[in-house]
């Protein structure tokens, strides 16, 4: 899809409000020094909020099950990206600092923001008291859902047996660089602060006006796939279907888009052309995208020369599409720039980035797994049904499927990869359903790696040679030897 990446203004912004105070040094925490103020009237602190935008970490994507890898094009991508699809014990040098961590659009830089706004925004000028609460209601909202991806990345799959005792993320509420001790918080202490966050702030939240702005609905959908990762499916559709109240309260528009339309080159509606290899001339930017509610990209492969053949949809993934399926029209069967086809039918994604935040489809998938799993198979039938109208020419959920609870849910877990592939929410799903008592098999432990060559003269290409296992200690990324030095306190996974 096509869109532009906002980290540019973002950052001319960010110098702008905050100068001189980002270092050169790239040091854990080092961002502000010591006792800098950077702002003291309360508009300031809506800037500043508006520019602090949340992505989504691109390590999701490589380690998704619904990916292969295409030999010789992976050889060429970057060093990382390989680790990462290899589910590789390291996937950093020892001198080297997550990039997850310490980026520019890294968890820990965006958290220092977050904390700022909490911790100063009431005391600030200029403002009422109405507009101050807006203020750190939306902060604390960000902060939960960025700790959420940060826990995602670096830490294992929430298991209610085990989560008092499993490691979490160290619990930063202080805006401070010198602070030193990151000491890791359990995993259901982790949990619990994010749904503390979440649920303080959804009172002095607004309904839907921007896509960068966290709304009501917003915070409902992310409380909702908290939840989830708890397998707490009753509290996740009481916050679902909170989050659908709140649709017809939106000020700008919200609708699924008929991919039946908008997927068919032929259609008047279409978005196609495809712009060499690149991305549909037709596609909305992320701030139009009327499927999404809050706006979070995922920057994941690069899509020029043959880094682009390197990451595919996986044969077994395309097995999941039935003839009538538009969502294969948003990936490109060909090389990139070249007139070959990917073997098995494999393909890659087209456009620079992918909104992965809350959005509709996300929405209804949700309340049909938690209907599903309630044994609600009426209804669970009817949200898959309303998303898969827009989607194929054959949107009904076939009897077989609908016959029974563990049918349904595994017809809806697959559906989720139909809509979702390539955009790393895949890997949440993983996450959570690699300690599921009855749905753990719906996982791919490994990863496999395809010749495009006809490695054994059978006249097919794209046999596999390589395979990769997935370690249950792989779910959660290595801090690295650099970052454990410059941060007291904190510890390794395994």
């Amino acid at each position: 899809m096509r869109t532009f990446k906002p980290r540019y203004i973002h950052c001319l912004v960010l110098f702008a409000v905050l100068a001189p105070q980002l270092s050169c040094k790239k040091e854990f925490l080092e961002i502000v020094p010591k006792g800098q103020q950077i702002a003291t009237m309360t508009k300031d602190y809506r800037q500043i909020l508006n520019t602090n935008y949340l992505t989504q970490s691109n390590a999701s994507v490589y380690m998704g099950d619904e990916l292969a890898a295409l030999q010789p094009f992976i050889n060429e991508h970057t060093l990382r990206a390989q680790r990462l699809f290899k589910y590789a014990e390291r996937i950093y040098e020892a001198d080297q600092l997550p990039e997850e961590m310490s980026s520019e659009e890294g968890y820990i830089r965006r958290l220092y923001v977050f904390n700022k706004i909490i911790n100063e925004v009431m005391d600030s000028q200029g403002g009422t008291e109405m507009e101050k609460k807006a203020i750190l209601a939306e902060a604390k909202a960000g902060r939960a859902i960025c700790n959420f991806l940060f826990l995602t990345d670096f830490s294992t799959p929430y298991n209610p047996a085990t989560a008092a005792t499993e490691l979490g993320i160290p619990g930063l509420t202080k805006a401070d660089v010198t602070l030193t001790d990151f000491k890791r918080q359990t995993k259901q202490e982790s949990y619990e602060q994010i749904i503390s966050d979440l649920t303080d702030a959804i009172p002095d939240l607004g309904p839907l006006e921007h896509r960068r702005k966290i709304s009501r609905l917003a915070a409902h959908f992310y409380l909702a796939r908290i939840y989830m990762a708890m397998q707490n499916f009753d509290a996740a559709k009481q916050q679902l279907d909170e989050a659908i109240a709140e649709i017809p309260k939106s000020t700008i528009p919200l609708a699924l888009y008929d991919y039946n339309k908008v997927l068919d080159p032929d259609a008047d509606e279409t978005w196609f052309p495809l712009l060499l290899g690149l991305f549909l001339v037709g596609s909305p930017q992320p701030a139009e995208n009327t499927q999404t509610i809050y706006n979070i990209q995922v920057y994941a492969v690069s899509y020029v020369g043959g880094n682009a053949n390197a990451f595919l949809l996986s044969p077994a993934t395309i097995a999941l599409f039935d003839p009538q399926d538009k969502r294969p029209n948003m990936f490109d069967p060909l090389e990139f720039n070249g007139s070959a086809t990917f073997p098995l039918g494999m393909r890659h994604p087209i456009g620079f980035g992918t909104p992965v935040g809350p959005s509709l489809p996300d929405l209804y998938l949700m309340r049909a797994e938690c209907r599903a799993r309630a044994n609600d198979l009426a209804g669970a039938v009817s949200d898959v049904e309303l998303l898969r109208a827009q989607r194929t020419g054959a949107p009904a959920v076939p009897p077989a499927a609908a016959a029974s609870k563990e049918t349904l849910v595994r017809y809806i877990l697959d559906e989720r990869i139909r809509e979702f592939a390539f955009t790393g929410l895949r890997w949440l799903d993983m996450r959570r359903l690699s300690v599921d008592p009855v749905y753990h098999d719906h996982v791919r432990y490994a990863h496999e790696v395809r010749s495009i060559e006809d490695v054994n003269s059978d006249g097919v290409a794209g046999d596999v040679v390589e395979t990769h296992e997935l370690d249950p200690k792989r779910f959660a990324l290595k801090f690295g030897e650099r970052m454990l030095r410059e941060s007291k306190g904190l510890e390794e996974n395994p």
